[in-house]
């Protein structure tokens, strides 16, 4: 029975696999995205993916238990505006990695009017005809966030949005593992700067970025980590699906929608 059990486990997360892989597929295919080139940058990314599943996860991004005497830093400062517009400035001028030459625009965030409550993070802005400069996820993705953000009753003057990767970049384009090393300091300054109460990571990219861990995103999702600043502050973490993700797998709606109520239960603390 214990090995009928582990068969029936291993075949879930198989299955489970597959419609993930399927997901992606779709989501690049609407991107016009048909081919992956074997770079050395791809082939290196793989390879520490591979490292990395040996690799146990580390302390500080386990959910600790309830029981535990040992609480994280509440985060109480206020948001520094200056510093995200300082950030964008630098964003603009940027030309660290081999991106800046292909990129169609430059997209360092939006929103957080005031105190910035929950900070969302998707992967990069993918450009297409009915992409606007203001965009940050998308057209049709923006629309989707602004309407998921509604039904937890929270305003766009509350939450920043950004990317892991600055640069918008055409449907064509597919950026690579070292593009996003050369743009995760920006983020983790941002991050720094805004002072969340949240952090709620829209899709693998984003969420590996952060968490350095290889499970499924399917299997992360659901519940909070802490992310650990470098101002040594910890911030509660929940994965969840990119909007556009959920545009190309509806059925994963639900999901997405747990994982949302439970950012709306954690702010209201």
């Amino acid at each position: 029975m214990k090995n009928f059990g582990w068969h029936m486990e291993r075949e879930e997360q198989i299955i489970e696999l597959l419609h993930n892989i399927r997901g992606v597929l779709a989501y690049h295919q609407t991107s016009s995205i048909n081919s992956y080139p074997a770079s050395a940058e791809l082939l290196s990314f793989f390879d520490s993916c591979n490292q990395q599943r040996s690799v146990p996860e580390p302390e500080v991004l386990v959910k600790t238990k309830q029981s535990s005497s040992v609480k994280a830093p509440l985060v109480t400062k206020k948001s520094d505006h200056v510093g995200l517009t300082e950030i964008a400035a630098e964003v603009a001028q940027c030309k660290i990695c081999s991106l800046a030459e292909q990129r169609t625009s430059v997209t360092a965030g939006n929103g957080g009017g005031r105190k910035i409550r929950l900070f969302l993070i998707g992967h990069w802005l993918s450009v297409t005809d009915r992409s606007k400069v203001q965009s940050v996820f998308g057209f049709e993705e923006d629309m989707m966030l602004q309407r998921m953000l509604a039904a937890i009753h929270l305003p766009m003057e509350d939450v920043f949005v950004t990317n892991v990767i600055k640069c918008g970049v055409g449907s064509g384009v597919q950026p690579q593992a070292g593009h996003i090393d050369a743009c995760s300091s920006y983020l983790q300054r941002q991050i720094t700067v805004a002072s969340p109460e949240l952090i709620c990571t829209m899709g693998m990219v984003a969420t590996k970025c952060l968490l350095r861990l290889s499970q499924p995103l399917s299997r992360l999702r659901g519940r909070f980590y802490k992310y650990k600043g470098a101002d040594g502050i910890e911030i509660p973490l929940l994965p969840t699906y990119h909007p556009g993700y959920l545009l190309q797998n509806p059925e994963m709606k639900q999901a997405t929608w747990s994982d949302l109520q439970a950012i709306e239960k954690r702010l209201q603390k």
